[in-house]
């Protein structure tokens, strides 16, 4: 690989001098990340539970498309500040003690890598008749680790080469729904279910919410002057677009095979239609997993690492990262090796869990930038492990995160636990809604004690710092 190629970017700010790309490419790369087999289990949640296709496929975008407006907003943020999307929180949780949030961010995209092996490793035993799941797993995650130690710009120009035969793939598949499957019989099935249609609204916003913790660490790498609308409406249409209209394939599919294997019905309605489809799908599905498991990986170990710096000064240098990716794909592989083969269930679980530790978070953060701090910021205390003005311990930030997900534990309904509000509501999940606006409103109470008049005086004297960007 050439210097060019390689990226020596880890935790740390980048500079002017470094960005470079477009809004049209970061289309494509949020595109690509939920252009999936596993965006098409997302979808098959509430049909699974009896909910109707009509219903299920109202559920899926309006919760995508809830989901999806925080995600974007995160996305702005990145040109402005030149960091990580972790490590931004630094301000609104301290140098230390954005470790919470953190450790809650990297279960996001290791979770999503292990399920992600697990799926392209069914995809490709598809195609090719490799019986032996372990060695696939292991050849998946050494690859896509690969691609991520390089870095940036590897996983942009992969993405770049498979949006295009991926969206050529699903628009053949689409075709196929309407000629091989009889749409009408299909939503005449099931019916309307409180508790199925809350659950696929909440999953497909909790799909796209839990993208969230690593939007800046691409969009960092756009130019400052890059405009934020643009941004974030670049996020908000190509996450957006590929979760409804692979979600809604998700569930038509189980409507219409409802005893298959997800995977295996997807494999089917591309038989039904020829051309070699199913066998072909399978092929661009495992290229597309590989491609999101690399972006995945790269995004937890920035958040992870940014973390621990704060505790013991560690050089953000390409060796660094590569060490940091090769523990954590070792990480998740074991995890999906170890995995129940009940994918749709446990992903359903997780998805779950996901939601209930990153919302606090994203309502925290989404506050302070955009109604306390309003994106002024200083780089230069952010990066000090001991959080410079911001403090080792942002208490205003911690207990609001706290006080968040503590409210929302009466309304929690999963696999694992429900919570009494929920039960006496037939088990409907409405947790993100009350977690985002009580850590909202808290935190937006709390911070009035910050003294922002002297704090911006002395963000304007520092070395590095957004008053000219913001």
């Amino acid at each position: 690989m050439s210097e060019q190629l390689l990226e020596t970017r880890s935790f740390d700010y980048v500079p002017d001098a470094e960005r470079h790309g477009n809004v049209r490419s970061q289309v494509q790369l949020w595109f690509m990340i939920n252009a999936q087999i596993l965006t098409i289990y997302t979808g098959a949640v509430g049909v699974a539970q009896g909910l109707s296709l009509g219903w299920a496929l109202i559920a899926i975008l309006t919760g995508s498309l809830v989901g999806t407006l925080f995600q974007a907003f995160h996305g702005a943020q990145g040109p402005v500040m030149g960091l990580p999307q972790m490590i931004q929180s630094r301000v609104q949780f301290g140098s230390r003690g954005v470790l919470l949030p953190i450790l809650a961010a990297t279960l996001s995209p290791f979770g999503f890598a292990v399920f992600l092996i697990q799926t392209s490793s069914f995809a490709v035993s598809d195609v090719t008749g490799i019986g032996s799941l372990t060695l696939l797993q292991v050849l998946i995650a050494v690859i896509a680790g690969a691609i991520a130690i390089v870095g940036f710009r590897l996983v942009m120009k992969v993405e770049k080469f498979a949006s295009w035969l991926t969206l050529a793939n699903f628009a053949l598949l689409t075709l196929a729904v309407f000629t091989v499957l009889p749409i009408g019989e299909l939503f005449d099935k099931g019916g309307f279910i409180t508790h199925a249609f809350f659950l696929q609204f909440g999953v497909s916003a909790i799909y796209q919410l839990a993208i969230a913790p690593l939007v800046s660490d691409y969009t960092r790498y756009l130019p400052a002057r890059t405009s934020g609308v643009k941004v974030s409406a670049s996020v908000f249409f190509g996450t957006t677009l590929s979760a409804v209209w692979l979600e809604s394939i998700g569930a038509i599919v189980t409507t219409a095979y409802p005893d298959l294997d997800t995977i295996a019905a997807v494999r089917q309605l591309g038989d039904g239609f020829g051309f070699g489809l199913g066998g072909f799908t399978m092929v661009v599905a495992a290229l597309s997993c590989l491609i999101t498991i690399s972006i995945t990986a790269y995004s937890g170990t920035l958040a992870l690492i940014s973390g621990l710096e704060a505790f013991r000064p560690l050089r953000p240098t390409a060796k660094l990262r590569t060490v940091s990716i090769t523990l954590g794909m070792i990480l998740a592989l074991i995890c999906s090796l170890a995995m129940s083969q009940d994918m749709l269930n446990t992903f359903g679980a997780y998805l779950a869990i996901l939601g209930y530790v990153l919302i606090p978070w994203t309502a925290v953060n989404l506050t302070d930038y955009y109604l306390v701090r309003n994106g002024r910021y200083s780089i230069t205390d952010i990066m000090r492990p001991d959080g410079g003005m911001y403090g080792a311990w942002g208490g205003i930030g911690i207990a609001s995160y706290l006080i968040g997900f503590v409210a929302m534990i009466p309304f929690f309904s999963s696999a694992l636990y429900t919570g009494p509000l929920a039960a006496s509501m037939n088990g409907v999940d409405v947790s993100f809604i009350v977690g985002l606006l009580v850590s909202s409103v808290v935190y937006a109470l709390l911070a009035r004690r910050i003294d922002l008049a002297a704090e911006m005086q002395l963000v304007r004297n520092a070395p590095l710092n957004t008053f000219d960007h913001a």
